[in-house]
């Protein structure tokens, strides 16, 4: 009996351990498993989602102990209101549907990564570049799941690095505005021949650049196009965009980089306290922004973020909407004034 009782106990006290509740570190909520000293980044179990811009670091400490971040979790971010996301070069693996269907804007995913797996980047319709092995020699080799990035029609630039061995079917499928697909690995990664990786329906548009000492391993045929053209580029060609500056007055914020043809892909942080101050005509409204430069063949910039104030609210038209935080003007204040302040400051709104 005392046996059995025993068995028990060691049952309850292992579900215990795979059960664990995900914890909060630094803004993003993990699982951890104590025995490999590894962390996996899970869904915000609060159900608010996550926002802004994400960097996945190398390691967490929790209750003393040091913890290696080693996967994304399936559906993490998925659906979710995230600018962008620079992933550390500990992590392993990257979930069925860890981003789909979220507004992630840039993806940069370090040297480390084995797997990108089904779905993973699916339908994220502003995603505009990809950086996959960051463009660094590794013995890693990666593996890039089927339809993993498929329906992103922003995609305009990818970066395959030398990790990358194989790319899955459907993988880059409804990417119509992909023009530049870069790989840096010196033998061609395999592809799924029954399932081009690649949308042989833009044929054409869509130009590839390898490595000079590696181009007779390419071919368009065995990428899933027709087309020709192939560029050759050179080790030290792939150069990264220079910091953004930020700058703001007259109730517009403005972007400027050394790096000339650059886009800049922007976000924006209100103080919520501010829509909801009703005891002060003048509440100053504080905000924050931070911006990143792309451009194509480059790896994007470092982010550059500012804070700034906001006195009173005279140089727009109405200033008792805003004294109530109806932004909009609908009667309400909720989150699509919210939207509507932070295109205003972005002199989106009129």
């Amino acid at each position: 009996m005392k046996k059995d009782v025993f068995l028990l106990l060691l049952c309850f006290v292992a579900l215990t351990v795979c059960a664990q509740a995900p914890v909060e570190i630094k803004g993003l909520w993990y699982t951890l498993d104590a025995s490999k000293s590894t962390a996996t980044v899970v869904a915000n179990p609060t159900g608010d989602g996550y926002s802004g811009e994400i960097v996945i670091p190398d390691v967490v400490e929790n209750g003393g102990k040091t913890y290696d971040v080693t996967e994304i979790g399936e559906e993490a971010f998925c659906g979710t209101n995230i600018q962008s996301v620079t992933i550390g070069d500990k992590l392993k693996n990257i979930a069925y549907r860890a981003f789909a269907y979220s507004s992630v804007a840039s993806a940069v995913i370090g040297k480390g990564v084995e797997n990108v797996e089904s779905y993973a980047f699916y339908d994220c319709r502003r995603l505009t570049d990809v950086i996959i092995g960051n463009n660094e020699a590794t013995e890693v080799n990666t593996i890039i799941g089927q339809s993993a990035f498929q329906q992103c029609p922003s995609l305009s630039s990818v970066i395959l690095g030398k990790s990358v061995k194989t790319i899955g079917g459907f993988a880059f499928y409804d990417c119509e505005n992909l023009r530049d697909v870069y790989f840096l690995r010196e033998s061609k990664p395999s592809t799924s021949y029954w399932s081009p990786s690649f949308d042989g329906r833009y044929d054409g548009k869509m130009t590839i650049h390898v490595p000079e000492s590696g181009l007779e391993s390419y071919s368009w045929s065995t990428l899933g196009y027709r087309s020709k053209e192939v560029q050759t580029i050179k080790a030290d060609e792939l150069v990264k965009c220079a910091t953004p500056q930020i700058t703001y007055g007259n109730g517009v914020v403005s972007f400027t980089c050394e790096t000339e043809g650059v886009e800049f892909v922007s976000h924006i942080d209100v103080d919520e306290a501010w829509f909801f101050n009703s005891t002060n005509d003048n509440a100053p409204l504080n905000f924050t922004v931070s911006v990143f430069a792309i451009k194509k063949g480059c790896l994007r910039s470092d982010t550059a973020v500012d804070a700034f104030s906001i006195d009173g609210f005279s140089y727009q038209v109405n200033t008792n909407a805003f004294k109530d935080g109806d932004v909009n003007k609908d009667g309400n204040v909720n989150v699509a004034d919210h939207v509507k302040l932070s295109e205003i400051i972005m002199n989106k709104g009129k």
